[in-house]
């Protein structure tokens, strides 16, 4: 039986809760000796380890499972494929190893359960277009750990449920979603994944400039490519500097409005996005020839 397993996911849970060791030790132990739980250097006794599964919101017998399991990084490898998948909009194959591991064991957990339910709302909504219960799966993901505190996963999940309202045109509701979202962000103390609210502040942008609300669209792309520049984080950058773009020629801002589209235009070149580069480009000859432009970058 490892042990070091145990550690492991008493530290990636205590993480997921936002907990520091300290906050996870008090009233059960030291600092320290979670520490050493966490890196293995030590067996927890029985009574510490079901105090620290409870204050996890765990079942302590999760933990003799993982120490037992010949597969430990079965989980994470499932979840990294998922991922992948879903960046390149590969809905299929995500219907498949949600089928495929629905009934494993491993999946129970309500931290990896949230994950399952996610996807699975994902593909109900690309692959069914039932918004309703797309919608009501991955409601039922925000809640299913019964954690009340913010993560950026949930932060993740709550984009995703925003980019289906702005798809069925409740900009209004979107842009309510993300709002709340990037303001829980101020509540983490440490963001691992900046990307998360970079999106966040994308989606947002979008929704807002469909509710033709260009100046605090311009105000959130302005705090978004700001944020990217102060992180040294390209994600998104681009996609910030043209929606700014537009909401300036919206606003009648012409001359400013092409200005940032040439910089989203060679950020998109830079990072060889060629699609996003060839769009904008045709709508900047358009601009420049017609006064007007075709406003490809959603289709």
């Amino acid at each position: 039986m490892d042990f070091s397993r145990v550690g492991k996911k008493i530290q990636e849970l205590r993480r997921y809760h936002s907990m520091t060791q300290s906050d996870l030790a008090k009233g059960i132990c030291t600092q320290a000796q979670v520490s050493k739980i966490e890196n293995g250097t030590i067996i927890p006794y029985s009574n510490t380890l079901f105090q620290i599964s409870e204050r996890l919101g765990a079942d302590m017998y999760y933990f003799f499972e993982e120490a037992r399991s010949d597969r430990p990084d079965y989980v994470e490898e499932v979840f990294e494929h998922l991922k992948e998948l879903r960046f390149n909009h590969q809905y299929e194959e995500i219907r498949s190893i949600l089928q495929h591991e629905k009934n494993n064991p491993l999946f129970q957990h309500s931290y990896y359960k949230q994950y399952m339910l996610w996807h699975k709302s994902i593909c109900l909504y690309h692959l069914d277009r039932n918004t309703e219960e797309a919608v009501q799966v991955i409601n039922e993901a925000l809640s299913v750990d019964d954690n009340p505190s913010f993560t950026e996963r949930k932060g993740e999940m709550m984009n995703t449920l925003a980019v289906f309202y702005d798809l069925e045109k409740d900009y209004e509701k979107a842009s309510e979603i993300c709002k709340k979202a990037l303001s829980h962000f101020h509540s983490l103390k440490r963001i691992k994944n900046i990307s998360v609210e970079l999106r966040l502040i994308y989606t947002l942008t979008k929704s807002l400039t469909n509710q033709e609300h260009f100046d605090s669209s311009v105000f959130w792309c302005e705090k978004g490519i700001k944020r990217c520049i102060d992180t040294n984080n390209m994600y998104v950058f681009g996609e910030l500097l043209y929606q700014k773009g537009r909401n300036l020629i919206f606003l009648g801002k012409q001359d400013e409005g092409t200005k940032s589209w040439s910089k989203a235009l060679a950020v998109f070149e830079i990072t060889s996005q060629k699609h996003l580069a060839d769009i904008v480009r045709k709508e900047l000859q358009q601009i420049n020839a017609k006064g007007t432009f075709e406003d490809l970058i959603y289709e």
